[in-house]
């Protein structure tokens, strides 16, 4: 995936190739768009993500969504810490064997960022919503 428009330092490009990659590895994300101020990565729903009620944990769509905001902030130009998240559970995931999760810098500031994220089913419906602030490191 090109990730040129971000003109990043040599150490900053480090740290998002490393993001990535833990996003990749460690979570299954497969990240569909990178660009400024937006990332997408997309993540199957495994029998391990799945709570008593054959529902996706809570825990495993805010540890995606706040994944995807880190990564967004990081396509904005920032880079740090999560400080502050909240998630609206809109709709049940029951059934639901993918989910799409989008995350769009809505302020980018010199010290924090504010980062907006949802989650889609593969059947298109609006399954849970976000807003995040990061911490940018000078």
């Amino acid at each position: 995936m090109r990730l040129d428009f971000l003109n990043l330092p040599d150490e900053k490009m480090k740290d998002m190739e490393y993001a990535l990659q833990r996003g990749e590895k460690d979570n299954g994300l497969a990240f569909t768009v990178l660009e400024k101020d937006h990332c997408e990565a997309v993540m199957p729903v495994l029998p391990e993500h799945l709570n008593l009620y054959d529902m996706v944990y809570g825990g495993c769509l805010f540890n995606l969504m706040d994944i995807v905001a880190g990564v967004a902030n990081i396509c904005g130009g920032g880079l740090g810490p999560t400080v502050s998240g909240n998630i609206e559970y809109v709709s049940g995931t029951r059934g639901v064997k993918e989910l799409r999760c989008t995350g769009l810098v809505r302020r980018a500031g010199r010290t924090f960022s504010y980062i907006d994220t949802e989650v889609v089913g593969d059947d298109g419906r609006l399954l849970c919503k976000g807003s995040f602030i990061y911490y940018n490191k000078p």
